[in-house]
């Protein structure tokens, strides 16, 4: 073969394969979850296709530093700041007016937080605390087992509520051309291929429900979790006991200026939530959160029976099929369960 004949023969089949790729990529649909792309699982089957909601403009403000005066700082993981517009902080904006700021709890230091100048003139009313169930031991279960009891040392009158009436809008999964990945159609060829070979090839783990109406996808049979999800049978009560600590602490630091509410809301691992409905419970343990909260220091929203309440009664992605966070209707979940909370404490009225 002459270099000229050789030279397009290559050319031919580079452009055949990402041609080829390109195809496969916009067949599997454009990647959008965390557990599809880790899994290497398609949107096609796994993507949500009912509407999700979000506000734009956004109703509360994200940041990496607390730069203006707010009524409520919530501080969190990816639950608290993956997807702005999707967030829960919206729907408590919509349905109280409250200020609202969040912040990345990786990427915060409380002691520079609390000793900045925006927070000493103009501390919030209210602290949320807001992470998910998996990493509380790795996070917060390392510390003391002996910790001092909090004592809240001032009564706040409630935060009064002026709704907004603003509505979310109705969004699709995306379909656009351009937001394929074709890289991702090789990630997908060889976790299929180590599936079908019964070999352990991401940390996407693939369980069979009882139920079909819990989700839009069209696989809406199965339920993808993250595999770290299982660790927390493992959890002991000593590693309960130095949990509360941890966030006993936490409420004391921000409380210590007579001016400042500290409550948390931890929501569950998406294997917890949708344990009762699994072909075969014994696959996941059960989640520690009852155990945990049923005795915690700090009030919390008790995310795990809202979330649970609303999947029993049948509401479709409470949590997105595709990824490990809440779809829109579990945010809304979580926003009534924190106001709820509040109402509770006495830190809101009772008209929502």
């Amino acid at each position: 073969m002459s270099p000229r004949r050789y030279f397009i023969a290559i050319v031919t089949i580079s452009l055949g394969l990402v041609v080829a790729a390109w195809i496969l990529a916009w067949w599997l649909e454009p990647l959008y979850g965390d557990l599809t792309r880790i899994g290497g699982y398609a949107e096609r089957d796994y993507g949500w296709n009912a509407p999700m909601e979000e506000f734009h403009p956004l109703l509360a403000t994200w940041g990496e530093t607390y730069d203006h005066p707010v009524d409520v700082l919530v501080i969190g993981d990816s639950f608290a700041n993956l997807r702005p517009p999707q967030q829960w902080q919206n729907w408590l904006a919509a349905r109280t007016g409250w200020r609202i700021h969040t912040l990345d709890k990786h990427k915060v230091v409380l002691g520079d937080l609390i000793a900045s100048r925006t927070y000493r003139l103009a501390p919030p009313r209210l602290v949320i605390w807001n992470n998910i169930e998996r990493d509380l031991k790795d996070e917060y279960g390392k510390g003391s087992q002996q910790c001092a009891s909090n004592s809240v040392t001032a009564r706040l009158s409630p935060m009064k509520l002026h709704p907004l009436g603003i509505s979310a809008l109705n969004v699709m999964r995306p379909t656009d051309l351009w937001a394929v990945n074709p890289g991702f159609a090789r990630n997908w060829l060889w976790k299929t291929l180590l599936r079908k070979a019964n070999i352990r090839g991401s940390e996407a783990l693939l369980l069979q429900l009882k139920r079909t109406d819990l989700f839009s996808s069209r696989t809406s049979g199965d339920l993808l979790v993250y595999r770290n999800e299982l660790q927390k049978g493992n959890w002991t009560d000593v590693e309960l006991d130095r949990i509360r600590c941890s966030y006993s602490e936490f409420a004391a630091l921000f409380e210590e200026n007579g001016t400042t509410r500290f409550v948390t809301a931890i929501a569950p691992d998406k294997s917890s939530a949708y344990r009762p409905w699994l072909r075969n419970p014994s696959d996941v343990p059960p989640s520690r959160l009852p155990a945990l909260l049923d005795d915690f220091p700090v009030p919390d929203a008790r995310l795990d029976g809202a979330i649970a309440d609303a999947i029993t009664r049948g509401i479709s992605d409470v949590y997105m099929p595709n990824d490990t966070h809440w779809g829109s209707a579990g945010q809304k979940v979580a926003a009534d369960a924190i106001l709820k909370l509040l109402i509770k404490e006495g830190l809101s009225h009772e008209q929502f």
